[in-house]
């Protein structure tokens, strides 16, 4: 009966098992384990990037509705003239207009008004006024989380479980390799202690 023949898959798989036969140490199936482990790693991380993915994007929009309910757009009028710039920096710096702290005065959604700091380009005059965002209760916030974001966020949080459970895994194989790695030099320093006196005597 003719020998299978050797193919470029064949040579693939035997590397890839790192060959059979009764020479095959337990520690080389391990290996071969763990090898099979990270290749079927691959197959759970696109599932999970979507689940986590979708998962985001609703916890997002949730924010975004809460935060859109709760906070308003209003004028604030400044109620001094706004500092300049701190010593020794410009108004420019750092790829950016810098900001400072100047007092103003703004009304509030449900009526009436608060005082407080507000960030303008340094030596806003005062009577300017300047939109900010506040709350339900008048403080100063951000703006609200914007929707069209959204999808980009979440996206980007899909690609943490896409790569991180392939990488992952494959770091634990590497572990796995070292320590098999010292595993074998051990069993192979006790073998060579117990045959060398033996191969020096017959050199002798």
């Amino acid at each position: 009966m003719a020998a299978p023949k050797d193919t470029p898959i064949r040579r693939s798989l035997r590397r890839f098992t790192l060959g059979s036969g009764p020479l095959k140490r337990r520690s080389d199936r391990v290996q071969v384990i763990g090898r099979l482990v990270v290749v079927l790693s691959f197959l759970p991380a696109p599932p999970l990037a979507v689940a986590a993915a979708t998962a985001a994007a609703g916890d997002l929009q949730g924010v975004a509705a809460a935060e859109a309910a709760d906070r308003f757009r209003t004028r604030a009028v400044l109620v001094e003239n706004a500092p300049g710039p701190p010593r020794g920096s410009s108004d420019y710096a750092d790829g950016a207009y810098i900001t400072v702290g100047a007092r103003a005065v703004w009304s509030l959604p449900r009526g009436g008004s608060r005082e407080g700091l507000v960030a303008v380009p340094p030596r806003t005059a005062v009577g300017t006024a300047v939109r900010v965002w506040v709350d339900h209760e008048g403080t100063l916030t951000g703006a609200p989380l914007n929707r069209a974001g959204i999808p980009s966020s979440a996206a980007a949080i899909g690609v943490l479980p896409l790569i991180g459970v392939p990488l992952a895994t494959w770091t634990l194989y590497w572990m796995l390799c070292r320590a098999l790695d010292a595993h074998r030099e051990r069993r192979w320093a006790q073998d060579w202690a117990a045959v060398e006196p033996d191969w020096n005597s017959r050199l002798l």
